[in-house]
């Protein structure tokens, strides 16, 4: 007779499962978050509290709909695909693994790569079958030679393919996909996590290759993480099939109403996709100027490899000391030394270029400048619904082709929430011109800044409120950071625009300068006549504000600027002038060039 306190339960899981190790997420506070490939923005409120509504409006006593076909329809829609081929579920990570489940037979071989997703031998070995993971590459591009090579020695075997690959960021052309699907005689299970953010768009594949399954996520593009939300795309059939083997009501009403809500304003999701692969480039230059070997990426995330492993844990403890996580990725096969960083806002770029100084030259504890900062929380979203223009992109209905960059028509627009315990401030800037509403706590700088965007021919809404009765300096600062921050968003890639620009202003007595360079990189230089410089514009308002303002635009708009007051006698004309002149030579320097949408640098790039 056994007792029973003898019984090991653990003894009752399948070996291959015991081995394996659980899967780890460092849930520590942080200033900035780059460890888990999040976007750094949330969804804006207005969409939240549109959710919010209609979740209030449902019965919460009732099951949802069984496998929320509303969802699947409006899924249906945005990708040109059969409804009746799209599957939902508590993210794209439980859609794998019971495709998986269906279609691998005990004791089945699937191929994959290594490194990739953490997570893929797993849900291989829960299905029963046998991971035939292919070792990584010396240069960690995906191995499309040895895939074929496999497929050619044995074509039944399903093929688990993740591209952009998590965690190196390499992706395969289309063609080369397809060439794989010519040879396959099994599903091929086609890990598009990433795809928003990626050059290539295999959509147009499906509807050549029934045995092909796209898997996409909303938590990356989309900002919904939190919420647990993906889906797949495949053939109709293959579908009734697996919906036989998911979990019923695997989607709850949350997650249902809310992909329904995001998807009404894609172009929300489209806009952040364009900041991300805009900001990527600042994110590598910076990183392989700091002596990081920095690897191509197609995803949200750079993947870096430091020159000795002691550099890396040094690297990787001094940035989460200083509140910014990364993820460690030096156990995955191939990775040694290697970290990956998810692409983050302009404010983590800053401070994450600040750590790796402060790192380099041994800055530790009350000598940091990190040691008293304040936490900041800072949001880049798309403005306000409109209807949207036939642009080719990853999330929008594919094409017959591979996707493109964004039409040069496409409406220029940035928006920014700036939340610290000195401001707050929303504000939205359209360089193409638009109403504008002006609502800050001083009347002379709402009246800069609606001479700035009437005379830059920009549209504009701001709110800012701020700590005025400490210094009007904080208040001034951050819409100027503000402003730098949604001029940079609407400029993008900077793609076909004039780049340059310079002008003179007058306003009575006084004459002012600007001459304006797109460059990608914040300089700003300023002078003012001395029996003026250090004046009193308004009783609250010191003409030094006017240069404070303006190396903050400079700064996060990645622009030079040389803004020179040649006379003045003054200060309120000083002010004026500059701000004119300075709104005349943005008015050029935006402007966009007939015919053509190149990047007018001789690099190639205005990114950085």
């Amino acid at each position: 007779m056994t007792l029973t306190r003898e019984i090991d339960p653990v003894a009752f899981v399948r070996p291959e499962l015991r081995r394996l190790a659980p899967y780890h997420l460092d849930l520590r506070p942080a200033r900035h978050k780059l460890d888990q490939n999040e976007v750094p923005w949330d969804l804006p409120l207005r969409l939240k509290r549109k959710a919010a509504d209609l979740l209030l409006e449902t019965d919460w006593a009732r099951y949802p709909d069984f496998h929320a076909d509303a969802l699947r329809q409006e899924l249906g829609r945005l990708h040109g695909h059969p409804w009746e081929g799209v599957l939902v579920g508590n993210g794209s990570n439980e859609l794998l693994s019971v495709t998986l489940t269906a279609l691998v037979p005990p004791g089945g071989e699937v191929i994959g790569v290594e490194p990739s997703f953490g997570l893929y031998r797993s849900f291989v070995l829960k299905a029963a079958g046998v991971p035939r993971f292919l070792p990584p590459r010396e240069d960690l591009r995906v191995p499309a030679d040895e895939i074929e090579a496999e497929i050619e020695r044995n074509p039944r075997r399903p093929l688990l393919l993740c591209t952009p690959n998590n965690p190196t960021g390499d992706a395969l052309p289309p063609d080369r996909v397809a060439y794989f699907l010519e040879r396959l005689q099994a599903p091929l299970l086609l890990d598009n996590a990433y795809g928003e953010f990626c050059r290539w768009d295999y959509r147009p594949l499906l509807a050549r290759f029934p045995h092909l399954l796209l898997f996409r996520t909303f938590s990356k593009a989309w900002s919904l993480a939190g919420l647990r939300l993906g889906y797949l795309l495949a053939d109709p059939r293959l579908v009734a099939e697996l919906i036989k083997v998911k979990l019923p009501y695997n989607l709850g009403h949350a997650g249902a109403v809310t992909g329904r809500v995001v998807l009404e304003a894609r172009e929300e999701a489209e806009r952040r996709v364009r900041v991300i692969v805009a900001r990527r480039a600042q994110w590598a230059r910076m990183l392989a100027e700091e002596g990081l070997e920095t690897f191509p990426s197609e995803a949200n995330f750079l993947l870096v490899r430091c020159p000795t492993l002691e550099q890396t844990a040094t690297i990787r403890d001094g940035l989460a000391a200083r509140g910014i996580l990364v993820r460690d990725v030096s156990g995955y096969p191939g990775l040694a030394r290697c970290l990956r960083i998810s692409v983050g806002s302009g404010a983590a770029l800053r401070d994450f270029h600040l750590a790796l100084e402060e790192i380099r030259e041994g800055v530790e504890g009350e000598d940091s400048r990190f040691h008293e900062m304040p936490e900041v929380r800072r949001r880049v979203v798309a403005p306000p619904s409109r209807p949207h223009p036939p642009t080719p992109s990853p999330i929008a209905p594919p094409s017959s082709g591979r996707g493109g960059a964004p039409s040069q028509e496409s409406p220029r627009e940035g928006t920014v929430e700036r939340s610290t315990g000195e401001t707050r401030i929303r504000l939205r800037l359209s360089l193409d011109g638009g109403a504008r509403s002006i609502d800050v706590p001083n009347g002379f700088f709402g009246h800069m800044l609606t001479a700035l965007t009437t005379h830059g021919g920009f549209g504009i809404d701001v709110e800012a409120v701020g700590d005025i009765e400490v210094d009007l300096h904080h208040t001034v600062e951050d819409v100027g950071i503000a402003f730098g921050e949604a001029l940079a968003a609407a400029l993008g890639e900077r793609r076909g625009i004039v780049r340059f620009g310079g002008a003179y202003a007058p306003l009575d007595e006084a004459l002012a300068r600007a001459v304006v360079d797109l460059s990608g990189r914040g300089i700003f230089a300023w002078s003012a006549p001395p029996d003026v410089a250090a004046g009193w514009v308004t009783a609250d308002f010191p003409l030094t504000l006017v240069a404070d303002f303006f190396q903050a635009v400079a700064d996060r708009g990645r622009l030079t600027l040389h803004l020179d007051v040649l006379s003045a006698r003054n200060g309120h004309h000083a002010a004026e002038a500059a701000f004119k002149a300075a709104a005349l030579a943005l008015r050029q320097a935006v402007a966009r060039r007939a015919g053509t949408g190149e990047v007018p640098s001789t690099k190639g790039t205005l990114s950085s």
